[in-house]
């Protein structure tokens, strides 16, 4: 019975050990894995209050190997910090950056390092070294996620420039810690490193070096993720991510993730500044934009790559960092830019959507449009592109929906003749180069309650232009009574005069809006799409909740495991009251002792052996992320990317 019981007690220690991995060594993605920040140490009520699934933290080489390959000067700060992100769900991704002076034959900080070219189990590989130890290290406090440098693409002849190598040694650089971290952390992931659009031809010349090498094949290229960084322009947002696959899928490359993990629009005009400041670009910008970027830049995001990763840089101010610039979403001092509100509405408004798609015509370039399907709902977010009031016009699928503008206000709206007509007021054209630098304040009309909103063809909208902006009343109630209900499939022409929902600026730049009838028609009228290409999933619907629940062993694992527990607990109430009862004689009861204790000796060293042979002792497997949120989905795919409608049946048959 005592061997019965212990087997048992073995296998439940396996069971349990597999299915809850000790914390620190992985991380789950948190529910909002799509809102990253960068720097949220600098504060921490405000990272906590975001609404940031993941945030980014800088590791110095040449700082915690300051001196020689022996040394370890790690940050205390930062290991508490990796504590406190992980107690709010956070995931931490580090970007190395640094060479350090002993380690490399060129410029200190940025020379290539020493080495680089010999085996990552050689000792004069000091960027193997370097990162196998730091692997494991941080690994442990749960970073899983590493960048490899920073802006490589910078000419080696800029003051600021990180990398002084050339593209060669650069995926070199990618290589060994892809070799290196792999063995270290098997959970370790490697991200190349951000680039922006100094070089637009930097990305396709690193998969034609990586295509070249015929190791890469086998060992998934040595990267996993590609990253951006993007300031300044919305557009570029959309146009940079599509760009990466496109240069993967032209050259035939196993498509990988894209993030980006710097994303801003640096204010000018604010009073962090002092008066004589100068500014290197940009010099217009106003608090007021930098917040509409941050909606437009997250929404474009999105419809260019529906699982796309996204953080802001950065959380606070650092002025010394950023030479004199003001890059936080909050001040040094604590108080909060509306870019703040903004990113929390964002990741409030966007999480959990299934599909996005933006929705433009060239011919009638006035409002910038993305609309988010999510299983019961759909969010309309759209802003002016040009100086010019637009309209536009959305057939319902609700009677009523949610108006809410960039600073987070709400409004109840009803839909009047069938649709809801959205006017939005004109961009402050006002960037000294490039003229509508942002677009101007965006909205967001939220239809709740649709009816199997995935698999229902969405209607067409259109864009007029115009519209009555009403005098703004932010105490006014923007409801009226519909005049006919909407069905599911709305007529285009309303046949009757219907209800506006309009958006405008004040002198102060921040957008309100007010519900007035229309009494004019527009003169022009165009739409934003033809036939517009239908969300409708293609084979069975996405699956309920019933079809969600395990099957097969892992249904019925759970009932397994409390099937052992009661048997534990049983056998050893059986052993306690009958084993003792059978025992009187002294001397049988001392060499019962002895026998006992050579078995617990035995029973431990198997239950080191079974721990050893899964693999326990070292880190444990995790599942890798669902892959059906790195599908592109935007309403302008490049060519020959894979079918949408053939994406969404593998994840249903996932």
């Amino acid at each position: 019975m005592r061997s019965f019981l212990r087997s048992l007690i073995v296998l439940s220690i396996l069971i349990v050990g597999t299915a809850w991995p000790t914390l620190g060594t992985a991380q789950a993605p948190s529910d909002n894995a799509r809102f990253g920040i960068v720097n949220a140490s600098r504060n921490p009520e405000a990272a906590n209050d975001s609404g940031a699934g993941w945030e980014i933290v800088t590791l110095h080489w040449d700082q915690i190997q300051s001196s020689g390959p022996t040394d370890w000067n790690t940050d205390p700060q930062l290991d508490q910090w990796l504590a406190t992100a992980r107690s709010q769900s956070r995931e931490v991704v580090a970007v190395v950056i640094g060479t350090p002076a002993w380690a490399t034959s060129g410029s200190p900080v940025i020379g290539v390092p020493r080495g680089l070219y010999l085996p990552v189990n050689d000792p004069g590989n000091t960027w193997a070294g370097f990162m196998g130890r730091a692997a494991t290290y941080y690994g442990a406090q749960g970073i899983n996620r590493w960048v490899i440098w920073r802006n490589p693409d910078d000419s080696s002849n800029d003051p600021n420039t990180t990398w002084e190598g050339s593209i060669e040694e650069y995926y070199q650089l990618v290589k060994d810690a892809y070799l290196t971290a792999k063995v270290a952390n098997p959970n370790a992931l490697i991200h190349l490193a951000g680039v922006g659009n100094f070089d637009p031809n930097w990305f396709s010349q690193f998969i034609e070096i990586a295509l070249d090498d015929p190791t890469g094949p086998a060992n998934n290229y040595y990267f996993d993720v590609a990253t951006l960084h993007i300031y300044d322009s919305p557009d570029e947002v959309f146009t940079l991510m599509q760009n990466d696959f496109f240069v993967m899928n032209q050259k035939g490359f196993p498509p990988k993730e894209v993030w980006i993990n710097e994303m801003n629009a640096r204010p000018a005009v604010d009073p962090a500044y002092p008066a004589d400041q100068v500014f290197r670009s940009h010099s217009k910008i106003t608090q007021e934009q930098q917040a509409s970027f941050i909606i437009q830049g997250y929404a474009l995001a999105f419809a260019a790559n529906r699982g796309a990763r996204v953080a802001v840089y950065q959380l606070a101010d650092d002025f010394e960092a950023d030479k004199g610039e003001a890059f936080g979403l909050v001040r040094k001092d604590g108080s909060e830019r509306p870019a703040f509100h903004a990113y929390q509405l964002a990741a409030e408004q966007f999480n959990g959507f299934v599909f996005a798609r933006r929705i433009e015509d060239p011919t009638h370039p006035l409002i910038d449009y993305v609309r988010l399907t999510f299983q019961s709902k759909v969010t309309h977010i759209a802003w002016a592109l040009t100086e010019q009031t637009a309209t536009l016009i959305i057939p319902a699928r609700t009677t009523q929906a949610t108006l809410i503008d960039v600073n987070g206000n709400r409004w109840t709206v009803e839909a009047e003749g069938g649709v809801y007509r959205l006017v939005v007021g004109g961009a402050d054209c006002n960037d000294p180069a490039t003229g509508c630098l942002i677009g101007g304040a965006p909205w967001m009309l939220v239809e709740d309650g649709i009816q199997d909103a995935v698999n229902a063809e969405p209607p067409d909208v259109t864009v007029e232009q115009g519209g009555t902006l009403p005098t703004p009343d932010p105490n006014a109630a923007l409801t009226a009574a519909p005049s006919a209900t909407p069905t599911l499939t709305p007529s285009e022409t309303p046949t009757e005069a219907p209800a506006t929902i309009a958006a405008t600026e004040e002198s102060t730049k921040q957008a309100t809006a007010e519900l007035v009838t229309a009494t004019q028609e527009s003169t022009a009228v165009a739409e934003i799409t033809g036939p517009q290409p239908t969300e409708q999933v293609s084979g069975p619907k996405l699956p309920s909740p019933r079809d969600l629940r395990p099957r097969g062993f892992g249904a019925i694992l759970p009932f397994i495991l409390m099937g052992l527990g009661a048997l534990v607990i049983g056998g050893g109430a059986w052993y306690f009251f009958a084993g003792h009862q059978q025992i009187s004689d002294p001397t049988a009861w001392e060499h019962l002792k002895v026998t006992q204790e050579n078995e617990r000796i035995a029973f431990s060293g198997e239950v080191e052996e079974s721990l050893i042979s899964t693999g326990l002792h070292e880190y444990p497997e995790f599942p890798e992320e669902a892959d059906h949120d790195q599908q592109i989905t935007a309403e302008h795919e490049p060519p020959d990317l894979p079918d949408v409608e053939e994406c969404n049946d593998q994840d249903n048959e996932e």
